[in-house]
């Protein structure tokens, strides 16, 4: 068993007891095929909630390359298939490892908006999610993270139906196109979470 699976039975556990979870839409995530997870990004508990609701498949997850500075915590994060990534400009070495990651089996993991933005408002969705979902040949799934991050208060999960790009895919595209594809899922999201604020989902 990885250390990814070890560290998310355990976590999993304890966010069960520490936090009144609810997920919603767990059937969204299929056990094959290729996997881009969206959500919001509010508090650091945030890639935690998502890994403790994909428990059936290993995520690989996009993070600021900033995280891998001290070499000790940055090697840690790899072992729980972090990916680094330069938010300003990536890489061609990450486009390379996060095609390979899905290949290799793992759901993408990733935060359209590139940081943390708190309250309940929205930041503008950045080009990278439509474009590593195009170059994966993946669909996305709109996930939606509802908490106020108190131990034994709520926390939300939902998973919505998955979103076919298929369409986009061998298409040349400039960066805009990549943006809107982006936009258009964090749409969804905020919506979603506008429906779980005033209980109408």
């Amino acid at each position: 068993m990885t250390l990814y699976r070890v560290l998310t039975k355990i976590v999993n556990g304890f966010c069960h007891i520490a936090f009144k979870y609810e997920i919603i839409g767990k059937e969204n995530i299929c056990d094959q095929g290729n996997i881009v997870i969206a959500a919001n990004h509010k508090n650091l508990w945030d890639p935690v909630f998502i890994a403790c609701s994909v428990m059936n498949r290993e995520i690989a997850a996009i993070a600021k390359k900033e995280l891998f500075k001290n070499k000790l915590f940055g090697a840690f994060l790899k072992k729980l298939n972090v990916i680094p990534i330069n938010r300003t400009k990536p890489e061609v070495s990450t486009i390379k490892s996060i095609i390979k990651s899905v290949k290799d089996g793992y759901v993408l993991g990733i935060f359209p908006e590139g940081t943390r933005v708190k309250n309940d408002d929205f930041g503008q969705a950045k080009a990278g999610l439509g474009l590593f979902a195009i170059k994966t040949k993946s669909t996305i799934v709109p996930v939606t993270i509802y908490s106020d991050y108190k131990f034994f208060g709520r926390v939300t999960i939902y998973i919505d139906k998955p979103v076919d790009i298929s369409e986009y895919f061998g298409q040349k595209l400039k960066n805009e196109d990549y943006e809107k594809i982006s936009q258009n899922i964090m749409d969804i999201i905020e919506a979603n979470y506008n429906k779980i604020k005033t209980n109408n989902l």
